[in-house]
């Protein structure tokens, strides 16, 4: 696996660069969007990761760049993600907010690759998720928080308020399909798909 890991800390991206890297990984690393396009016009990788306040290109030309060769990326942020932000195009398919352990950008990492790599489909009622291009019906792109949401709530699991912002957005993205499909909390069930008049 090769990954792409931009961000203007030196010190942050020798530390895991550090921690990513073993014999099945390879990370390279750049300190600007210049450094990242350059890298992407004549190398292969498999994952990005940038921070949001990459330096020396736009935030947003960047991740549209990077997935329209294909390759999946997670944001760095210093800020808890927003509804408001998951539902902006370009989307990354991943937001990770600092501070974060090891443990959590590795587990992040596996989660992208993991559904990229899958020919998972979901079916909850009328609405169709395609795992591996990280969209629902309608076209409308989502991250892996929300897969991880709907595929819960497909599976009958348990969706906690950790997943808030994820929630929030999906509601968004549901609207916009005009299903009349959303996602509530119901005491003592927690959240539901359910369809107006429901």
């Amino acid at each position: 696996m090769r990954i792409l890991f931009a961000a203007p800390d030196r010190d942050l991206l020798e530390c895991y660069s550090k921690i990513l890297q073993d014999d099945l990984t390879e990370v390279v690393t750049a300190f600007d969007g210049t450094q990242v396009a350059s890298l992407l016009a004549t190398e292969p990788f498999d994952i990005a990761i940038l921070d949001k306040n990459i330096p020396r290109m736009d935030h947003e030309k960047l991740v549209t760049r990077i997935q329209n060769k294909g390759i999946p990326v997670m944001i760095l942020t210093d800020r808890p993600i927003s509804a408001h932000e998951l539902t902006k195009t370009p989307l990354p398919n991943a937001h990770l907010s600092y501070p974060f352990t090891p443990e959590k950008i590795s587990a992040e990492i596996s989660n992208i690759l993991k559904n990229v790599l899958s020919d998972e489909h979901l079916q909850i009622g009328t609405i169709e998720v395609d795992v591996p291009k990280y969209q629902m019906t309608g076209g409308l792109r989502l991250t892996a928080g929300e897969i991880y949401v709907l595929r819960a709530l497909s599976n009958g699991e348990t969706v906690t308020t950790d997943y808030g912002a994820s929630i929030s957005a999906l509601n968004i993205k549901l609207a916009k399909t005009g299903l009349k499909t959303r996602i509530q909390y119901k005491s003592q069930k927690g959240f539901e798909m359910v369809t107006e008049n429901e």
